[in-house]
């Protein structure tokens, strides 16, 4: 999937430090991502793992400082659910 970030979304995405992505997890997403936008054009293309990862982490594993985050980077584009589909009750 093929997304646009915005100036101010790009320097959100920046404030994971470079050098945590050995710590793997939620730290090693954002590095990765980091890696992968466009600087020019806001241009990231995320695969299926990255469309799998973001809900996952923003949703699953309890309370923290990243959930805000990664809503704040690719709620715009991915909604508030960052892509995951809600389960009909």
């Amino acid at each position: 999937m093929e997304i646009f970030l915005t100036n101010s979304e790009i320097a959100e995405l920046d404030r994971q430090r470079p050098n945590t992505k050995k710590d793997g997890g939620w730290e090693g997403l954002l590095v990765g991502l980091q890696e992968k936008v466009d600087r020019v054009t806001g241009r990231l293309v995320l695969d299926q793992q990255d469309l799998e990862r973001l809900p996952r982490y923003a949703f699953d594993y309890g309370r923290g400082g990243w959930e805000k985050r990664l809503q704040s980077i690719f709620g715009r584009t991915l909604g508030p659910n960052l892509g995951r589909r809600q389960e009909a009750a």
